[in-house]
């Protein structure tokens, strides 16, 4: 258990953490983060045959999660660009206590008794020691809210618990990740704290309307970003807002960037109605940005 209270600390009761990594990988990452252990049979190594049910229901709740978007990640570059290169960390439930319409769209093999992925993060490491680029962040949370499961368990907060205790576990420092302005994903990134953009605009990325994004990691961010309610992270004022669909602003402020000017998103969109609108804040020279990727 955490030794620190958070909103959604019924879910570390009702799942159970597990580690995707290669053997190489595991040596360097913390199996204990914040104090919540990872058992032993709960790392899968992906070079197993063994590992393969498993690593297919991951793929299924990949798709659960980013099929409805149109972005579900092909077989390969999971294994190519994830489970090799980084790792993946998540919560999941035994097979004997997964739930029966949970149990359907899993498609879940018979006689199969191991675990079954409700949650994952996956990062990969990049050049600069400490540094990661977040991959793909899924939960089952929107999943349940679409098939009205709440009542068989609330999961409100799942996202930001997992990727708080992945990013411990993966002992990353400086953090870069990559999401569309309309994502809701977006709403968990900023409990980290101000997100420092490096890109606004992205035509590099199959979804141009895609923003970069980074941060220094701290036990505090993590630890808010889980839903600790004694820390309070600073955040600058907003100094204008970007509408999530106005692409002209988007190339507006990509065009700022480059000049050389910082800006950070400080705190969560706001909605009213179809709206989306994003918070932009300025940085100066005394809230310096953090190093680019």
């Amino acid at each position: 258990m955490l030794p620190f209270a958070i909103k959604g600390g019924h879910l570390l009761q009702e799942l159970v953490p597990y580690v995707v990594a290669t053997p190489n990988n595991l040596a360097h990452l913390d199996l204990q983060p914040f104090g919540v252990a990872v058992q032993p049979e709960h790392v899968i190594d992906p070079l197993r045959l063994d590992s393969a049910i498993f690593l297919d229901l991951l793929h299924k709740l990949d798709g659960l999660t980013f099929g409805p978007e149109g972005m579900p990640m092909p077989k390969w570059v999971f294994y190519d660009c994830a489970e090799v290169p980084g790792a993946i960390y998540g919560l999941a439930r035994p097979a004997a206590q997964i739930w029966p319409r949970v149990r359907e769209l899993f498609k879940i093999p018979q006689g199969y008794e191991g675990l079954v992925p409700v949650s994952m993060y996956v990062a990969i490491p990049m050049q600069r020691q400490g540094t990661w680029f977040g991959h793909n962040l899924s939960s089952l949370a929107p999943v349940f809210r679409r098939l009205d499961l709440l009542d068989e368990l609330d999961l409100a907060g799942l996202g930001s618990l997992t990727k708080g205790l992945a990013l411990k576990c993966f002992g990353v420092r400086q953090f870069w990740g990559a999401t569309q302005w309309l994502s809701k994903a977006l709403y968990i990134h900023v409990k980290f704290g101000p997100l420092d953009l490096q890109t606004a605009y992205t035509p590099a990325h199959s979804e141009h309307e895609t923003l970069t994004y980074g941060f220094a990691v701290t036990d505090d961010k993590l630890r808010s970003s889980m839903g600790d309610l004694t820390i309070d992270l600073p955040r600058p004022p907003v100094d204008f807002w970007v509408d999530g669909s106005d692409v002209a602003a988007m190339i507006a402020l990509q065009d700022r960037i480059e000049a050389g000017e910082h800006f950070c998103i400080p705190s969560a969109p706001r909605r009213s109605g179809e709206l989306v609108q994003v918070p932009i804040a300025r940085l100066t020279a005394a809230d310096p940005p953090a190093r680019a990727p």
